[in-house]
């Protein structure tokens, strides 16, 4: 039986739909830290516990907090300060994006954003030392809207892009890479998922568990706008490349019509999904706007009937 199967893609993709995103991202997460305690060097975990946290809104981030709190019984904070060093620079920024403390009112003061962009200098390039604590506070509770104008700010008066400051004055290859990353967020969500999107289908094997996160965590409008630059940036729908590269035949068909209607599996629609294939066993499974949290919302009562009933026309060869 597949869903017996406790490496199946499928099967992470089905659990995926049959709970809501939030509980779908705690349980990442507690994941990718598990993963991180044995390999603390390893710089794709660093960026994807970052992402998870990235798209949540502060209303979120308490709903994850107590998520997490009730399925492991510790707080995703102490859990944190044990996998990484409480030290840390990631850990620190882990921990204040949990923190939900983000300023949610657009901020468009063009005075403000300047003296936050010679903050940042001085805290970066104007100093011999880094000062972290200035970046993450900034990075972590600012507006979204507030820190792309910054960021504009701080190109135009320095002669440079942030990016670059970070590149070269950070000290820890991670953590300038999560800090880009969040750099790219605050400048297009869309963007930022639509690359995140390429590189898991990129691996090999496939990320399913990152496109799982993605596809089935998100609401259709995101999508929506993340398969257009998609389609920019690679110049290819995802739709294709998800029908090139997806070579499970039941994984194809769902993540297809989630990005295409916009729906999961249903009593009505699951009889398009035609599931020809024996299931292989692949990696484990397990967002959202710039400044709130759009996501999908799963069905709960009647999911694990509908989808039952997709697993009852599975076709032999």
């Amino acid at each position: 039986m597949v869903l017996e199967q406790p490496e199946s893609p499928l099967r992470s993709c089905t659990s995926a739909m049959l709970i809501e995103p939030i509980e779908l991202y705690v349980r990442n997460f507690h994941d990718l830290l598990t993963l991180k305690q044995t390999d603390r060097s390893n710089m794709d975990i660093s960026k994807k516990l970052v992402e998870i946290l990235l798209g949540l809104n502060n209303d979120d981030t308490k709903i994850f907090k107590a998520t997490y709190t009730n399925l492991f019984k510790n707080s995703v904070e102490k859990y944190i300060e044990i996998v990484e060093d409480e030290k840390s620079i990631l850990s620190q920024l882990l921990i204040e994006l949990l923190a939900g403390q983000r300023v949610e009112v657009p901020d468009q003061s063009v005075s403000t954003a300047k003296l936050i962009a010679q903050k940042l200098y001085e805290s970066g390039e104007g100093t011999p030392g880094i000062d972290y604590d200035t970046f993450i506070n900034i990075f972590t509770r600012d507006p979204f809207s507030q820190l792309s104008t910054i960021f504009d700010i701080y190109e135009d008066k320095y002669g440079r892009p942030i990016q670059e400051a970070i590149e070269r004055e950070f000290q820890g290859k991670i953590e300038s890479e999560c800090f880009q990353d969040m750099i790219e967020y605050t400048r297009s969500p869309s963007v930022y998922y639509a690359k995140i999107l390429r590189q898991a289908l990129d691996k090999n094997p496939i990320d399913y568990i990152t496109l799982t996160r993605i596809i089935i965590g998100h609401k259709h409008e995101d999508l929506s706008e993340i398969k257009l630059e998609y389609s920019k940036i690679y110049d290819v729908t995802l739709d294709e490349t998800i029908k090139n590269r997806v070579d499970t035949e039941e994984i194809k068909s769902l993540f297809l019509m989630i990005i295409t209607t916009g729906r999961h599996v249903t009593s009505s629609n699951c009889r398009n999904i035609h599931l020809d294939h024996q299931i292989h066993s692949s990696s484990t499974g397990q967002g959202t706007s710039s400044t709130t949290t759009r996501l999908r919302k799963n069905f709960s009562h009647d999911a694990l009937d509908k989808l039952s009933h997709v697993f009852k026309i599975r076709r032999p060869h």
